[in-house]
């Protein structure tokens, strides 16, 4: 017998095609050698052999005819396992294409991530800029008062709590009388019955110019 029944590698669905080609095999004087030895080869080196033993005259037509049955459920054979070889080529492809949807989607949502971090890094950048502009703004409004500040502290260099309060001519010298404050001083209306004292130094400057009164109200 040249196929077996019930084996699937063969490629035929039905035993009535393979008790039909055995029978055809068996009939011209063949039998399952040739189809045994040549079950896991391909299909052009079963036709070059079927190709000597057609050629070959010193074998019977009728051992060439079984020969080609043989070669002819070969062939299904053939087709067979190209099929089941495709159909596993084709599972893999599919696999791999799954893998590849799978990375194209992590890939998407690492992309959308870093999208929506560099789109939160671009607002902050915007907020910090903003934020610099108006401190650096706020600076140079200080910057100008502290230079106005240095100013006026050089225009009048007299301490604090002693004020100018009037300049006269006296005998071509120039008289200036400076009131000092003491910050201490008592309430009169605790003291109604006590004088103040006014005690007047005359000092003089280097200059013959100049001559300063300073009055000192004191508790």
């Amino acid at each position: 017998m040249a196929v077996e029944f019930g084996d699937h590698a063969s490629g035929f669905r039905h035993n009535e095609v393979v008790r039909f080609i055995n029978s055809e095999v068996l009939m011209n004087g063949g039998g399952p050698e040739f189809y045994m030895a040549f079950r896991s080869r391909p299909w052009n080196e079963v036709e070059d052999q079927l190709r000597t033993v057609v050629v070959d005259p010193q074998v019977p037509r009728a051992l060439k005819r079984a020969c080609t049955w043989s070669a002819l459920a070969l062939g299904v054979r053939v087709v067979a396992r190209q099929r089941e070889q495709q159909g596993r080529r084709i599972r893999r492809l599919q696999d791999q294409v799954e893998e590849r949807e799978a990375a194209c989607w992590a890939l998407a949502s690492e992309l959308q991530r870093l999208r929506e971090e560099r789109d939160d890094a671009t607002t902050h950048l915007r907020f910090t800029q903003v934020a610099l502009q108006q401190a650096i703004d706020e600076r140079e409004v200080l910057r100008g008062r502290l230079l106005q500040a240095e100013r006026l502290a050089f225009a009048d260099p007299l301490p604090p709590k002693v004020v100018p309060v009037m300049a006269a001519q006296q005998h071509g010298a120039v008289a200036c009388i400076l009131i000092l404050f003491l910050c201490g001083a008592e309430d009169r209306t605790q003291h109604p019955t006590h004088a103040r004292r006014v005690r007047y130094r005359l000092s003089h400057i280097p200059s013959p110019n100049t001559t300063i009164l300073k009055v000192y109200l004191l508790s």
